[in-house]
């Protein structure tokens, strides 16, 4: 008995030294850590309230999505969890054939940021890939690239003055916040999609084109063009201007970033310009039909183009003339060309310094 005494008390003075103490904390703060970052949450899925309102139920081979209408400019938050693994995708389609952006499988939680890399639809996916029910939650957020300034930017008007010398910039209660004085008679002028640049066109062949950069109202750049432009078009990736008028079957394609042109001579004089639903893409209308142009390299396309259009929740291409006189509704390029110029302007944003 005596022997073991002595062994026992061996044993535990070795087991309670400093260091092997130290040693045994660590191991037991693992294995805490492994509990609440792996075992934990498990627990957590199984415990869950699924009667909650946030909660979907997607039964075996069952799909969630969750589609929106995004452009270059513009982000969108989400994240996701669920009771089970599933497989989640983000794509668009590109003449009716999808494009993944993401596509992975065998997930329970994700968390990320959608930038849209062009003008379309994108839809979240989600999709049960076997027979039992799973439990899904999820949540979007769109959010501005500019959400730092978000707070301090006010939605505007942009109008051009009774003298047509400077536009300017008026509240929705009618107060003119800022004005750009111009010098000298302007002929049209057009917001990029997400208002941040401002092209005027105006009455001096010195510089028929100024470029301003709307958050400090300063001009960018000053393009001199050799006619009067009065059709204004900005790509959908904002690196291009399209300019021409009704006068002349030319259209001039102007990089931004060094103001090098490029022109395209049309079979038919442009009576509109609206940026296409694919990027690198232009419409100009004509009197009797929509010619479809390609930016990069400026070539023709496409002539009789079929246009996208939208009725009631259907979405198809449609000959112009066949839709306009069957329909009644009138597509963007079909409205009148000088929206700048009427009355009610351009709606954008007037950003104050901070």
């Amino acid at each position: 008995m005596q022997h073991i005494h002595n062994w026992a008390t061996q044993a535990a003075k070795l087991f309670f030294r400093p260091k092997n103490i130290y040693i045994l904390l660590t191991a037991c703060m693992i294995l805490a850590g492994q509990y609440f970052w792996f075992w934990k949450p498990v627990q957590m899925t199984r415990d869950i309230d699924y009667e909650n309102a946030d909660w979907q139920l997607l039964k075996g081979l069952e799909i969630e999505e969750k589609c929106v209408n995004l452009q270059p400019g513009q982000k969108l938050e989400y994240s996701f969890k669920s009771s089970a693994e599933l497989s989640f995708n983000i794509h668009f389609h590109q003449q009716g054939s999808p494009i993944y952006l993401q596509n992975e499988k065998d997930v329970v939680f994700k968390k990320g940021v959608l930038l849209p890399p062009k003008k379309s639809q994108f839809c979240l996916m989600w999709v049960n890939p076997g027979m039992e029910d799973i439990r899904l939650s999820y949540n979007t957020q769109l959010l501005s690239e500019l959400e730092d300034q978000v707070k301090n930017r006010i939605p505007v008007h942009f109008r051009v003055s009774a003298d047509k010398q400077a536009i300017r910039i008026v509240a929705d209660s009618g107060l003119e916040l800022s004005r750009l004085e111009i010098g000298s008679n302007i002929l049209n002028f057009e917001l990029n999609n997400n208002a941040t640049m401002l092209a005027v066109s105006v009455a001096d062949l010195r510089g028929s084109l100024l470029i301003y950069d709307v958050k400090t109202l300063q001009i960018i750049s000053k393009v001199a063009i050799k006619r009067f432009p009065t059709l204004l078009a900005f790509s959908a990736d904002n690196r291009f201007l399209i300019v021409g008028d009704e006068h002349t079957e030319n259209i001039i394609r102007v990089e931004l970033k060094n103001n090098q042109q490029h022109s395209l001579t049309l079979p038919l004089l442009p009576l509109a310009l609206m940026t296409g639903e694919e990027p690198g893409e232009l419409l100009v209308r004509a009197e009797r039909e929509v010619m479809k142009i390609q930016l990069e390299p400026l070539k023709l396309r496409e002539r009789n183009a079929r246009i996208e259009f939208t009725f009631g929740e259907e979405t198809f291409l449609a000959d112009p003339d066949e839709f306009c006189t069957a329909h009644g509704v009138p597509h963007p390029l079909f409205t009148p060309s000088e929206e700048a110029m009427s009355t009610e302007g351009l709606q954008g944003y007037y950003f104050e310094s901070k």
